[in-house]
């Protein structure tokens, strides 16, 4: 028997998995990603270990989760405003306005460089980031080819060669605010776009 997604177990269930990951991301920006024990994620959520299995088959895949929704939210929020109206400006624009207002990288969640630590033990979670990074990056080319497309981006330019350049600096702002150095994100995006723009 199939679930509907208005069956009320389903969303019972949704719900249990979601107050999961959100009770790991709170401990792991408190305490890292091989701080909290699994019982101490299940007591921040309202639930026993029993109930972390129905969901996880095991820490590996929790943390897997915590990654895909803190990087892939940003990304989705990130993006999707450049696709709507083919303006990567807009995106540039709001990852500015992230990086000033201090939500990037990702305020109280999972350190950037815990995440690359982690990745180094488990091949799950490297495969994930990889493939959130690489799902970005033919979104951003995607963006450039409809910004050309209208006449808002130098045709010139190579749309994948554009997504590089920027995950390269999205991977640099994390650096430097790991180790909080000044970083000049307006004056940056500004360069970026006028290196862009149509000639």
């Amino acid at each position: 028997m199939t679930e509907s997604p208005t069956d009320p177990r389903a969303a019972a269930a949704q719900e249990t998995r979601k107050k999961l990951v959100r009770a790991a991301a709170e401990l792991f920006a408190e305490q890292g990603l091989s701080g909290p024990s699994l019982d101490a994620i299940c007591a921040r959520a309202g639930f026993t270990r029993g109930a972390f299995y129905v969901h996880f088959e095991s820490r590996e895949d929790l943390i897997v989760a915590v990654v895909e929704q803190v990087m892939g939210g940003f990304i989705d929020a990130m993006i999707a405003g450049g696709e709507a109206g083919a303006d990567l400006s807009q995106i540039i624009l709001g990852f500015t306005l992230a990086v000033e207002a201090g939500q990037f990288p990702f305020p109280g969640g999972v350190r950037p460089h815990q995440v690359l630590e982690a990745c180094t033990r488990s091949a799950t979670l490297r495969d994930k980031y990889v493939e959130l990074i690489s799902t970005a990056r033919a979104r951003l080319a995607d963006t450039v080819r409809r910004g050309q497309a209208a006449g808002t981006i130098r045709a010139d330019a190579s749309p994948d060669a554009v997504a590089q350049l920027l995950l390269a600096t999205v991977l640099g702002v994390e650096v430097a605010t790991e180790l909080s150095l000044p970083y000049d994100a307006r004056g940056v995006g500004a360069l970026v776009l006028g290196l862009l723009a149509p000639r």
